[in-house]
Formats: structure tokens, sequence, C-alpha cells
């Protein structure tokens, strides 16, 4: 199971950072983690529960009033196979870490349509990844190839209609876009038709978010692992 809070739906593998050219500022970095193992083995414990019919342990990371966009995904590990997707969903929306977590390690595990519900016999094949998404205050502080971005921004005559859109970590690198230059197509991308230049009004009124750069990735042996150092059992065994 992986975690990413924006700081992708990408959640399995961190991306390289592409180096900086002459010019380019890394993001923000932050001082303390957004995330450690503390959070994708809750949200183990959050499915875990789920099937033997219980409430999830108590959170037990210390940020857990903290707000954040989120995404949780799930992972299948079998031997001599690649890692293979079984659900990701999150939401750009910040929101309480425990809410966050709690919500989308089920969603994510049991309702993304693009697969089956999983299932308790599954459990011991599983990762789960928590990907975090940080807010930045310009939109030019993040690393092409590290960093995927979601923009939000209003229309600069009619703020009621809203646009949005985002751009996955390799996008920029692939296209051999400048930081500029994705920001801009992020924009388009949105739906907006107007021109738009770096600094005018629509840049100015950009809400920017970056994930892929804190990833937390757990498998179900640390989880077992981490149940039996608190001497809670499991009930749930492979099928």
């Amino acid at each position: 199971m992986s975690l990413q809070i924006p700081q992708t739906p990408s959640l399995s593998n961190s991306a390289t950072a592409t180096p900086l050219a002459e010019g380019d500022r890394a993001a923000t970095p932050v001082e303390e983690p957004i995330c450690n193992e503390l959070h994708p083995l809750w949200a183990f414990d959050v499915l875990v529960s789920h099937f033997e019919g219980r409430e999830p342990v108590k959170a037990p990371f210390d940020n857990y009033r903290d707000e954040y966009a989120l995404f949780v995904s799930w992972h299948v590990v079998k031997p001599g196979r690649k890692p293979a997707l079984r659900g990701c969903i999150g939401s750009f929306s910040p929101m309480p870490l425990t809410k966050g977590v709690k919500d989308y390690s089920l969603i994510s595990a049991l309702r993304d349509h693009r697969f089956s519900p999983v299932r308790a016999s599954e459990l011991p094949t599983l990762v789960s990844l928590l990907t975090p998404f940080t807010s930045i205050s310009d939109p030019l502080d993040w690393v092409p190839g590290e960093h995927g971005i979601h923009l939000t921004f209003p229309h600069p005559t009619s703020p009621s209609k809203t646009y949005s859109a985002t751009y996955l970590p390799q996008i920029c690198p692939e296209q051999g876009w400048t930081k500029e230059e994705t920001v801009i197509s992020a924009i388009h991308k949105s739906g907006y038709r107007g021109k738009v230049s770096v600094g005018d009004k629509v840049w100015q009124s950009l809400s920017v978010q970056v994930y892929g750069s804190v990833k937390v990735e757990v498998v179900w042996e640390e989880y077992v692992q981490w149940k039996e150092e608190r001497g809670e059992a499991i009930s749930v065994t492979k099928g």
C-alpha cells in the first residue's frame, strides 16, 4: 500500500529528479516529513479492520489533525511479477489526515471502479502507498520529473467559473517543456482559452499544489510485524 500526501496518482515508484537548470529553484523543503511509515501502516489497519468487523486502532501519528490532500493506492505484489495497481483514489481538497487516510484507504481498495473490490484473501499480497500534496505560493517552485502539479484558478472575468488541471511528474521532462511552459500548458488543458503569460492576472490567481515528492510505502509483512509489536492479533489470513 502506498500513500502520497501532494507533496499521483502514480504512487508505487518514486520519480528520479531531473537536475536543476541554471536559474531553477527546488521546491521549498519541508522541515519535517508530512508522512512516515505510521500513515500507511494505519491505512492497512483501516482496511483489515473493515474485513474483521472492528474499528481501526487510534491513528498512531502525531499530525492527525493536519490537513492535506492525499492519494492512497494499493498494489498487488506476487513473486516474479511487477507490482500491479489494485486501486488508487484520493482528493485534491485538503482534509484532516485521520479522515483522509481512513476514508481513502477504503475507497481506493473497495470503490475504484477500474478494479473489483479488494478481497480479504489478497491482503498478504498488498503494498500500501500514501502520497501527500503540498501547496506552493510560487507556481514555479517545483522540480521537473520529481513533482506533479495540480492547479486551480477562477475565470478572470467570471470568478464563479473555476478551472483545474493536473500533470503527473513525468510529463514536463517527457515533453521537453520548461516549468513555465508546463504551467501554461496545464492552464490551457483546464479548458481556459484565453491568452496567458507569466505574471499576468490569470497567473497571479493560480492555486498550485505539488505531489510526488513524499511517498511512504509499506508491505503486508511490515504491517503484521507492527501489530505484533503492539500486542494486537490479526484474524484475517490468506485464503
